[in-house]
């Protein structure tokens, strides 16, 4: 059998070459990390979502938002921007601004930075939350966080995690350095298209059935009591496995970035497919005791939602797990009096 090394001098080249790439976000950190938008600026937005159109907001766009909504693509699939944004205009007497930082995948910690980036420069009046759903789980760092975690950035944000969730991140640090360093010299772009970023069309059916319309005029309005609700939250049940001490840590991460920011935050829980019939919420955790908030929980059952809809309709309202269009203006519909109730509490609060 041939010898690892040909000799000394070749092991000890070895060695030297492996510090060097251990200690690459060390030098990238020395050397000055690019512009913060950069992180995000190389997520595909093929796979994430719309990242072109989160940077535009978070680094572009000045104007604050009166109301901020944060999560997965279930709450860019569930919320329909235009409809709340022309409901919270007419409610406050003057033009409303709202925004959603939304990409793809569920992950705690991205969360934690994009909400992080986008209060360093804006004021969010309201911040609405959607947790993790019971189907997910995250037992190591977000899939794309070599990418925008960088060495010597909000490291305070790591103090408490468990060791080898620390050494995790500082893996995901190692892989980003060589595109971190190459953007220096070739900085990622994004074109016009992923700034206007397009979502593709919600006129789907159920796992590709046709798209079938559906008119929600008929259908009564769920009295406010069953979509908006203080701790202990009676509509609420634990279901699925409890956060993992990575995405606790973020959980509550989150929470205290809108406290430190003097931001209300909400929660919201948006029915998905499985909960047909469902009379109450399943989260996965009794929020008020796992985030020690008081926070409002603002969300419906699936069976208020979908109360005086037919069986046979149901997935009419769904492309996926995610609401299509049609369930997209059936759920804006029934919470917008619940948001216009929370951004008043808020005013009050103040």
């Amino acid at each position: 059998m041939f010898p690892a090394f040909r000799s000394t001098t070749s092991a000890i080249g070895f060695c030297c070459l492996l510090i060097v790439l251990l200690g690459l976000p060390i030098i990238t950190s020395l050397i000055g990390h690019p512009a913060r938008y950069q992180a995000y600026a190389g997520v595909s937005s093929e796979a994430a979502g719309p990242v072109g159109a989160i940077v535009h907001d978070i680094y572009r766009d000045r104007s604050d938002a009166d109301v901020l909504f944060l999560g997965s693509s279930l709450v860019r699939a569930g919320i329909d921007i235009p409809s709340m944004e022309h409901a919270l205009s007419v409610h406050l007497g003057r033009p409303a601004h709202i925004q959603a930082l939304t990409l793809n995948w569920q992950g705690l910690d991205l969360q934690y930075f994009l909400l992080r980036d986008y209060l360093k420069t804006h004021r969010a009046g309201l911040i609405v939350w959607n947790p993790p759903v019971p189907g997910s789980r995250s037992l190591e760092p977000h899939v794309e966080a070599f990418r925008w975690v960088r060495f010597g950035e909000y490291s305070d944000a790591l103090s408490g995690l468990p060791l080898r969730y620390r050494l995790a991140l500082y893996g995901d640090m190692i892989l980003g350095a060589p595109r971190e360093l190459l953007s220096r010299i070739r900085p990622n772009l994004l074109s016009e298209d992923e700034i206007n970023f397009k979502e593709k069309s919600e006129h789907q059916g159920y796992y590709g059935a046709p798209f079938v319309p559906q008119s929600i005029d008929r259908l009564a309005i769920p009295p406010i009591q069953e979509s908006y609700e203080v701790p202990p939250y009676t509509l609420l049940r634990t279901a699925g496995k409890p956060l993992t001490p990575y995405e606790d840590h973020f959980a509550n991460k989150i929470v205290e970035l809108a406290k430190e920011n003097h931001t209300t935050i909400v929660l919201m829980h948006i029915p998905i497919d499985i909960e047909r019939g469902m009379d109450y919420m399943p989260e996965r955790g009794k929020w008020d005791e796992e985030l020690h908030t008081d926070a409002p929980l603002i969300g419906l059952t699936s069976a208020d939602l979908f109360h005086g809809v037919s069986q046979d309709r149901f997935l009419d309202f769904y492309r996926d797990q995610h609401l299509n269009f049609n369930g997209r203006l059936l759920f804006t519909r029934d919470i917008t009096p619940a948001i216009l109730k929370a951004y008043d509490a808020r005013e009050q609060h103040e």
